[in-house]
């Protein structure tokens, strides 16, 4: 093996003759060293700095680990082009350790994590296993402040999803996170159950992380990491986003200025005390997960989310979603929660349970001996409160309805039905609800409703809110749906809550249709009928504009809303980044002869660099023969 010696580095290599030939190399920067994983069964590298005076004091220190990028390993990122050496320097400035980790599932396939396109999910291992393993040993290993304060992660293009991924997938476990120039979704899990985890829709899961996000404005991702940013403002959520001059890169040959920002960030985070959120919100597309203390197990092997929805000691919301954020749930779904040990020792609760649509189930549960307790529902959507009858109430959201059903008619009046949910004690004052967003474009006659004898069950409906929207349809895939915010309060208490409704947008009709019931309009049939190119009664089609397929948004009563499926593609650019959705419907076999369907479609196209995709909006009516 020859090595090239520079300045003053000094580099040696030792051999371990063992079961398999471990290399480490030290140098006065950095030293590169194995591991063993469990995880792989194999050893897997890494990269470590750490600051000066490591070995002459009893000190522990905080922790940042590195995901690099596509074709990129602990020692190397072609695309980043990171300065190694001069990184040392910022160990030493901010007296941390730092770990690069290789992203590599099998030291020759250049796509790392195993995430991507369906083709590139192809791997039983997942790295959402090895992090915590990597986490303990390197925290057994070195002296480390092991909390997640002092805990953060940086990562780069494809090692930037994975950075907010893994955080969002381990909030417990990093306090901090920055995205370099981040993908912003990709299809991640088992190769035989994946689903699409858009970043953009996932802010609920970094709850209680500092996040911060670079995008460069001549990236080859600057549009799609817009989408992301406009994602989190949509969310409510505190991110810290910088757009910068320059493309997909983290620093200039030379330089280590930005990757300095981040490390700074990550820093400053060390600095501030984090609490764990008093109540969460996660999305998790494995059909098991732990997250803050809360263990769930389930027999999904379908892809899609299980949500966990403002859990805390009064309860929680579960339920199944095909996609986010506001999928139909996925059928046949049996789940099992347990909680924190948060509750008294062996000791009786109250139960309580609603589907959305208000059906009540009463019963008891007993803690165990250390304070848990332990939940079996299903994955069709429930709201679960846990209490003893001296316990103050605890309201939350629980359903709405429009006026027509589910979707909100732009440019005429509406009205807006809530359903709420008392997860605890007998509410004994009126209820005051008060309701909001961001959206500018939403007006109220009056956002302000009492329900002065709220009664004795735990559902509580509300009077209707009158409000008009006057929204546009976006022009990219950002977040197009209505968040709404409510504050609730009873005498001397207070909650909040959020809920999202979609929009049926005033928009012009699309005027070449094409109808797939079976035909393969373009390569491939993705409906199911008799072939002969119009809409009946119980079949599954896919609507063309041109062709463009159409992603189809209605909540007419003769399609069938938990029946529709999304199909994907990516339409050719620079790269590969940045997924085109489209619906199949499945029209109910009620659907009387002649009925009209009335819809909003819409359909993407891309640019190739940058990847910008542009959404067309457009109206449909669909005729049922």
């Amino acid at each position: 093996m020859k090595l090239l010696i520079t300045g003053t580095a000094i580099l040696w290599i030792f051999v371990c003759i063992q079961a398999n030939a471990q290399v480490s190399i030290s140098t006065d920067s950095f030293q590169d060293l194995s591991h063993y994983s469990k995880v792989f069964n194999t050893p897997k590298y890494y990269r470590l700095y750490l600051p000066e005076g490591y070995s002459k004091s009893n000190e522990n220190y905080p922790v940042i680990y590195f995901f690099h990028g596509w074709g990129g390993r602990h020692f190397k990122d072609d695309n980043a082009l990171l300065e190694y050496r001069k990184i040392k320097t910022l160990v030493d400035k901010y007296k941390v350790i730092l770990v690069m980790w290789d992203g590599s599932m099998d030291g020759i396939e250049p796509r790392p994590y195993n995430v991507g396109n369906h083709e590139d999910v192809k791997y039983q291992v997942q790295m959402k296993d090895y992090f915590p393993e990597l986490v303990r040993y390197i925290d057994s290993t070195y002296r480390t402040q092991a909390d997640r304060q002092h805990r953060g992660i940086i990562g780069f293009s494809m090692g930037g999803f994975m950075s907010l991924f893994l955080s969002g997938k381990y909030p417990h476990m990093v306090g901090s996170v920055v995205s370099l120039a981040g993908s912003p979704e990709f299809f991640a899990g088992y190769p035989q159950n994946h689903t699409l985890y858009p970043v953009r829709y996932t802010f609920k899961n970094l709850e209680g992380v500092d996040v911060r996000i670079h995008n460069g404005d001549t990236d080859i991702l600057t549009f799609l990491n817009e989408e992301v940013h406009q994602g989190a403002l949509w969310e409510g959520f505190p991110l810290d986003y910088w757009k910068f001059k320059g493309g997909h890169m983290v620093d200039l040959p030379g330089e280590t200025k930005v990757f300095e920002m981040a490390v700074k960030f990550i820093a400053g985070s060390f600095e501030t005390k984090s609490t764990p959120p008093l109540s969460f919100t996660h999305y998790d597309i494995y059909n098991d997960f732990d997250v803050w203390g809360y263990k769930v197990k389930s027999n999904k092997q379908e892809p899609g989310y299980i949500t966990l929805r403002n859990a805390n000691k009064q309860g929680f919301g579960i339920f199944t979603q095909r996609w986010l954020p506001s999928g139909p749930a996925i059928e046949n779904v049996k789940i099992q929660v347990t909680t924190p040990p948060q509750y008294t020792p062996n000791s009786t609760y109250k139960v309580t349970t609603s589907s959305k649509q208000g059906i009540l189930k009463n019963s008891e549960i007993r803690s165990d001996a250390s304070g848990t307790i332990t939940i079996e529902t299903d994955g069709s959507g429930h709201e679960t409160g846990i209490y003893k009858a001296s316990d103050p109430p605890f309201l939350t959201f629980l359903n709405y309805k429009t006026a027509e059903n589910k979707y909100l008619r732009v440019n005429q009046p509406e009205k807006l039905i809530l359903t709420l949910f008392n997860r605890g004690g007998k509410l004994e004052d009126p209820v005051r609800v008060s309701i909001w967003t961001s959206d500018s474009t939403v007006k109220f006659s009056d956002s302000i409703v009492i329900l002065n004898h709220p009664g004795e069950l735990p559902v509580l409906t509300l009077p209707a809110i009158a409000l008009t929207s006057s929204k546009q349809p976006p022009m990219h895939a950002e977040p197009w749906e209505i968040k709404f915010y409510i504050h609730m309060s009873s005498g001397k208490y207070a909650w909040n809550d959020d809920f999202v409704v979609p929009v049926l947008f005033d928009v012009p009709y699309f005027k070449i249709i094409k109808i797939d019931d079976g035909i393969a309009l373009r390569g491939k049939a993705m409906g199911q009928g008799n072939a002969d190119g119009i809409a009946d009664k119980n079949e599954r089609i896919l609507l063309y504009e041109g062709t463009n397929r159409l992603r189809i948004y209605t909540d007419d009563k003769y399609v069938i809303a938990h029946d529709e499926r999304l199909t994907d593609e990516v339409i050719p650019a620079i790269w590969p980044d940045g997924y085109t959705l489209s619906s199949v419907i499945h029209i109910s076999p009620d659907c009387p002869p002649g009925h009209e369907i009335e819809c909003v479609a819409s359909y993407e196209t891309k640019t190739h660099n940058p990847i910008e995709r542009m959404v067309i909006w457009g109206k449909v009516i669909i005729r049922v023969k």
